[in-house]
């Protein structure tokens, strides 16, 4: 090895030192190393292995008595549920108020479907092709372009009953270019809105119909149905916004109303959830189609290292959606009691508005400042354990309960304010006290896992260096969450047992 490579290897595997609650450890003079001599280092040998790992932020916190926590949606929507009182007592991780998730869930379902589509590839192309297979990829071209074209037909059955048999009755002229909403709107605008985009969604039912005739392209269907279930999607959505706004009198019965409503709720789920159909039977379509493609042109390194990033990057998305859907239900962070309800079913929420309020059953809180760094990990409901210099040995458990929007500045350095609510009121705890707070942001289970210090930055590339019969490997990763005890998550990259170079004194600098 060259005297500048040892020289920096040797300085590497010195002591981590601990800033602001996180590691600073070697990788990026590694990488430094690696760039500018072209020699791949040598290091300490360690297997990849499967197990647990914990992500955590510490801070310090103050000891304050427990005020009431306002909670607000994290995004827009109208209100579905309301599922909780003034004066109720909840417990932790109780739904207490539901937005409508239906376009949400079809993301979500069209996230899993792209991500099985991805992975149905990936195993395609590690597994081979054969005759055996090539007949398999063929039929399953033909069974996905016939569910894709049965879907557009049921797509249009679901649009046409919508439109035509729920909506026109609140209309006079429905079919004509004269068509006028019925009922009395307070907001006149919304119900021209309402009006005009009846009058425009006529006209693509003849078409529409005729995407459902032997010999089309079941791709092309699939688009000009996903654009025209938008478009009724919309229109669908004005009129439900218009009939709130309507009110009962006359000859329109409060039960009528009530019907009219029902019916035109039940028509957008019914589009929203053909929307999701055909996405779902399009992705299925074109999934197989390019594993029949593969599967005829064979397949090279290369295509099976972008295939595994694609997996990934589906994997990521389904996560995201799992989150999104996930912010349709506002859930009690600790248990306690609602003081304030101020949300109404069908009502249009902003996000970070507070909608509720509660007092925990625990008399107190603590106070504390993340890093910039760090505050992406926090959310609420992550739960947290604390100790105290003047107990030692005991720990006391608690959950975050706020975490500020805005940041706060200290001498030119900007941290975020988070409040954790201890679970159980324990007479130790008392106003002033200063807390250690280990906030545990992620937990994952049975998942690759090494030591960081193997970890290599090489610009927007992570890589480790894999024992090889002729020397180091390099081998480019996708890498999860961090431990605090200096371990990290492997998402793809690397398989269990692989032997890997590290570059430190151990794993738990």
């Amino acid at each position: 090895m060259k005297p500048a490579l040892e020289k920096a290897i040797a300085l590497i595997a010195k002591p981590a030192v601990a800033v602001g609650g996180s590691l600073a450890i070697g990788a990026a003079l590694i990488a430094y190393v690696y760039v500018s001599t072209a020699v791949a280092p040598t290091g300490v040998v360690a297997k990849v292995v499967q197990g647990a790992i914990t992500q955590e932020v510490d801070v310090t916190g103050s000891v304050q008595a427990a005020q009431s926590t306002d909670l607000a949606f994290q995004t827009s929507g109208r209100i579905a549920a309301v599922s909780v009182q003034v004066g109720q007592h909840v417990a932790a991780g109780q739904v207490l108020l539901s937005l409508d998730g239906a376009s949400q869930s079809a993301a979500l379902a069209g996230a899993q479907a792209n991500l099985e589509a991805a992975q149905a590839k990936l195993a395609s192309l590690t597994a081979g092709t054969r005759p055996e297979q090539l007949s398999i990829d063929e039929t399953n071209v033909a069974q996905t372009k016939q569910a894709l074209l049965d879907t557009v037909r049921s797509a249009y059955v679901s649009a046409d009953d919508a439109v035509h048999v729920k909506s026109d009755l609140l209309f006079t002229n429905p079919r004509t270019s004269y068509a006028v909403l019925t009922y009395p709107v307070s907001d006149q605008m919304l119900a021209n809105t309402v009006a005009q985009e009846r009058v425009a969604i006529e006209p693509i039912f003849a078409p529409w119909q005729s995407l459902l005739s032997a010999g089309t392209d079941p791709l092309a269907a699939a688009a000009t149905t996903t654009a025209y279930l938008t478009q009724t999607s919309t229109f669908l959505d004005d009129l439900a916004r218009a009939l709130a706004q309507t009110s009962a009198g006359g000859a329109l019965t409060a039960t009528a109303l009530a019907a009219d409503q029902a019916a035109v709720d039940t028509a957008r789920s019914a589009v929203a959830a053909a929307l999701g159909s055909v996405t779902t039977a399009t992705t299925a379509y074109r999934a197989a189609e390019g594993a029949l493609t593969l599967a005829q042109a064979g397949a090279t390194a290369n295509d099976i290292a972008a295939e595994q990033a694609a997996v990934d990057a589906a994997a990521a998305a389904v996560q995201s959606a799992k989150v999104a859907l996930g912010e349709t239900a506002l859930i009690a962070p600790v248990s306690g009691t609602i003081t304030v309800q101020s949300a109404n079913p069908g009502e249009t929420v902003t996000p970070g508005s507070p909608l509720v309020s509660m007092l925990a059953d625990g008399a107190f809180e603590a106070k504390a400042l993340v890093s910039e760094a760090d505050i992406g990990k926090v959310k609420v409901g992550d739960a947290v354990s604390a100790t105290f210099d003047a107990y030692p040995g005991a720990t006391f458990p608690a959950t975050v309960t706020t975490v500020d929007p805005a940041a706060t500045v200290v001498s030119g350095v900007s941290s975020y304010g988070v409040t954790v609510t201890f679970s159980n009121r324990d007479p130790r705890l008392t106003s002033g006290l200063s807390a250690n707070l280990r906030i545990i942001t992620a937990t994952k289970e049975n998942v690759l896992i090494v030591p960081t210090s193997a970890l290599i930055q090489n610009g927007p590339s992570t890589f480790v260096f894999v024992q090889g019969a002729h020397g180091a490997v390099e081998t480019q990763v996708a890498t999860g969450i961090e431990s605090a005890d200096g371990m990290t998550e492997i998402v793809s990259g690397i398989a269990t047992d692989t032997p890997v170079f590290t570059y430190g004194e151990s794993a738990s600098f």
